[in-house]
């Protein structure tokens, strides 16, 4: 400051003025922006828990008081031994099943939304419960910067933005929800990779027309031999292009997804089929509907939840066992014959798996003065992965409205845990849109080109 006061001295000079001025706002400006940017608050102690009583992504390494919940051993694993596990999941039978007439004895491990869905469908909902197995295996290089990123990652005072993050997950020893949810926003899944998905939307009927599409998508946040730049605003390049029907195919949405949402929003635009041309969109997020869901899901409902965080207060309410959608592969080569699994009311149970889990617990609550269908949501995230297994949505009047959920499962090959089938229930309409995966993952360690995801580049692609 010593400095700008010799330079701005008055000696009647405009020009020089001028620059004084500039250069006053900038060294403010510069002082403001590094005043709202904080350090987790992670001392060297507990960061090195990562390395002992937590696993590196800051789940509990140990078994919880009955064994029901294993340890997680995956650091010290052979690769064959997970491989066996994983093929052997598949031959299990569920320990117990849940269902309306003796969902009482298991209250403390039920969501309220999955309460709600056996007393609302107390016939034909139920819950088959199956040993807990810990898959989540990931690269060693993603826990390495997990416990790096514990003592440095950095988030905004309002928890909008987030910086100074190695590829990984930010927060393992998350101390708001907006921590939480970040870690969900920018966990592993997968560098570059495409998916034909199936999304429908299933009447109270049992009623329901397939829609295809084709997501391609790059983390370019993981990409290890990308510079670190910690002004690098894009954490995800974003396509999906509808394939069929007919009457809807061609029509494709293009974004490019921030982890910095409060100064540099995403940016999206919009493929016209019949207009072949790429038009800049208006930010597309919060609760604005999906195109192809008739609103049964909103625009931060795609990956169960993305985007900005302004629009509510976020709150951290801990660590609880519950019964989670989890390792359901099963489920995922069971969607090759949609009809067998997409019933009347909700997914057919037979074909789903839960198992008990921790999770990390956030509540959601609409701030005041802010716009949102969804007045409150709470979350409940994978320790092991801080995938959002479960959301409890609530509409105005703090009545449970919807409940989604994203049935895990894990794929060696990439290796992530992702999802076979998400699915949305409006408990008022009584139907529900789901979107799967029904094929896998196509993934790629290589990025792709450059340019391959700039719309102009991406409207030529659509085109042919």
């Amino acid at each position: 400051m010593f400095i700008l006061n010799v330079l701005c001295t008055p000696n009647g000079n405009q020009f020089f003025l001028h620059s004084c001025l500039v250069a006053v706002f900038g060294a403010s400006l510069f002082f403001f922006l590094s005043a709202l940017t904080v350090h987790a608050d992670v001392s060297p102690e507990q960061a090195a828990r990562l390395t002992r009583d937590l696993t590196p992504l800051g789940a509990t390494r140990s078994a919880n008081s009955d064994g029901s919940i294993p340890e997680w051993e995956l650091d010290t694993m052979p690769a064959e031994t997970h491989s066996k596990l994983l093929n052997d999941l598949e031959k299990e039978t569920p320990l117990f099943t849940v269902t309306h007439a003796n969902m009482d004895q298991h209250l403390e491990l039920l969501s309220p939304g999955l309460q709600r869905l056996l007393t609302t469908y107390p016939d034909t909902f139920y819950i088959p419960v199956y040993q807990t197995h810990r898959t989540a295996r990931l690269p060693d290089w993603l826990y390495e910067n997990a416990i790096k990123n514990a003592s440095e990652a950095k988030i905004s005072e309002s928890g909008g933005n987030v910086t100074y993050a190695l590829p990984g997950i930010p927060f393992p020893i998350p101390n708001s929800g907006e921590e939480a949810i970040w870690n969900h926003e920018l966990r592993w899944k997968g560098l570059f990779f495409k998916l034909n998905t199936i999304e429908a939307i299933i009447n109270k009927n049992g009623s329901y027309n397939l829609i295809r599409n084709m997501l391609e998508v790059y983390s370019v946040y993981h990409n290890v031999n990308r510079p670190i730049n910690f002004d690098n605003w894009r954490y995800t390049y974003y396509l999906s292009y509808i394939q069929a029907p007919a009457r809807i195919a061609g029509g494709a949405y293009l974004s490019y997804e921030s982890m910095k949402p409060q100064t540099n929003p995403r940016q999206s635009w919009m493929y016209v089929a019949g207009q072949r041309r790429m038009r800049r969109s208006p930010v597309m997020g919060y609760d604005a509907p999906t195109f192809t869901s008739d609103g049964l899901r909103m625009m931060d409902e795609i990956d169960v939840f993305n985007g900005a965080l302004d629009r509510y207060q976020w709150s951290l309410k801990g660590v609880k066992e519950m019964y989670i959608p989890y390792n359901n592969s099963v489920l995922h080569k069971a969607m090759s014959n949609d009809e067998k699994v997409l019933t009347s009311l909700h997914t057919n149970p037979e074909y789903t798996r839960y198992e008990k889990h921790r999770v990390w617990v956030v509540d959601a609550t609409l701030k005041p003065g802010k716009e949102h269908l969804y007045k409150r949501r709470t979350f409940y995230l994978d320790e092991d992965s801080w995938g959002t297994m479960l959301v409890d949505i609530y509409d105005e009047d703090d009545d449970l409205w919807r409940v989604t959920q994203r049935y895990a499962t894990y794929f060696e090959s990439v290796p992530v845990t992702f999802t076979a089938m998400d699915t949305y229930s409006d408990l008022k309409k009584q139907s529900y849109y789901i979107q799967a995966f029904p094929e896998g993952f196509v993934h790629s360690y290589e990025p792709p080109r450059k340019g391959y995801f700039s719309p102009n580049i991406v409207r030529q692609r659509l085109h042919r």
